[in-house]
């Protein structure tokens, strides 16, 4: 079905997360072919200028805005809050389409109730069921980036200037910035790194400034080339890296979520959380879950001694799951 075919002002609101907004990829990229012939504008989160450009939306005229454009023929809310339905409702929208949450329902003119449990069932088709019950059709289930041609250019400079071979690169993302119950411990990284590393293989490491001690003691044993980049890119940067590299391995996390949409061989560790809700979406992924008493319990931090779900993910079956696909 078609609706709103005569739109020509059209503003995504993507989700507030990193993970959260290329899980929302194939609703925004549906939204982008839908409306063809309308200006598209993007409003949200600063870092989204930085990752536009690798969300394969498909459209001529669509651009990051940081201030929301008024009077749009239609605003469709990724996010759930109320504060995302009172900056639609005061930029005069005129269509302001989204889920009846946090009491924002007076300020939707399309509200709906979501039919996707998001403590049992994936987040991407909760994304997708929005512009369902808006009456649209949604042919794409599955994450499809892109990263264009700069990235890969801006990625083997920076591997150069490391003194690092783009052919051997594997980058790892030890953080989460949800909490630590979702991190892989990183005395447990240092094994598999060390490992990777002996086999020839150059590491990256991906993160926050914040993460850049965590990001030390993943590498403390690795002997051979390796990048402790944690802190020193740009998300833009650090994307570029992404699409390039031989393997990605990481807790479950944005950038996971990245590697997987651009197609590259991802290994990650799930524990906190259920594969079947966040997995991410790809046909090249291993997602390692060793659930224990207490998992998924979707918690910020661990309150069980011992970390059980990471700690049951031993360092051996890492290595292994890198090695079928670095092997491949």
């Amino acid at each position: 079905m078609s609706k709103g075919f005569a739109f020509k002002k059209v503003v995504l609101m993507p989700p507030n997360w990193l993970g959260d907004v290329i899980l929302a990829q194939p609703a925004l990229r549906t939204l982008c072919l839908q409306y063809q012939d309308a200006e598209i504008s993007v409003f949200g989160r600063g870092w989204l200028k930085e990752l536009l450009p690798f969300l394969n939306l498909e459209h001529e005229y669509v651009r990051y805005v940081d201030t929301l454009p008024q009077k749009a023929d239609a605003v469709f809310l990724f996010p759930n809050s109320f504060r995302s339905a009172w900056q639609a409702w005061r930029s005069g929208a005129r269509q302001r389409i989204g889920f009846r949450k946090d009491g924002r329902s007076l300020l939707l003119t399309h509200g709906y109730t979501p039919r996707i449990d998001l403590i049992t069932q994936h987040h991407l088709l909760y994304y997708l069921d929005l512009l369902q019950q808006y009456g649209l059709d949604t042919p794409l289930k599955e994450v499809e980036l892109n990263a264009p041609e700069v990235a890969h250019q801006r990625a083997e400079a920076l591997l150069s200037s490391q003194g690092l071979d783009v052919a051997k690169v594997i980058c790892v993302a030890p953080g989460a910035q949800f909490g630590g119950a979702k991190r892989y411990p990183a005395e447990s990284y240092a094994v598999v790194l060390k490992a990777l590393s002996a086999q020839g293989w150059h590491i990256v490491v991906l993160g926050t400034e914040a993460e850049r001690d965590i990001a030390a003691q993943c590498l403390k044993d690795v002997q051979g080339k390796h990048w402790n980049a944690a802190g020193e890119t740009s998300l833009s940067q650090a994307l570029s890296l992404v699409s390039v590299a031989q393997l990605m391995l990481c807790n479950d996390s944005g950038l996971m979520h990245v590697a997987a949409g651009l197609g590259i061989p991802t290994v990650t560790m799930f524990g906190a959380t259920n594969p079947d809700r966040t997995s991410p979406s790809g046909k090249k992924v291993q997602v390692l879950y060793e659930p224990a008493r207490c998992s998924p319990c979707l918690q910020r931090e661990c309150s069980v001694q011992g970390h059980p779900c990471m700690m049951n993910i031993l360092p051996e079956y890492v290595i292994a799951a890198c090695e079928r696909f670095l092997r491949a």
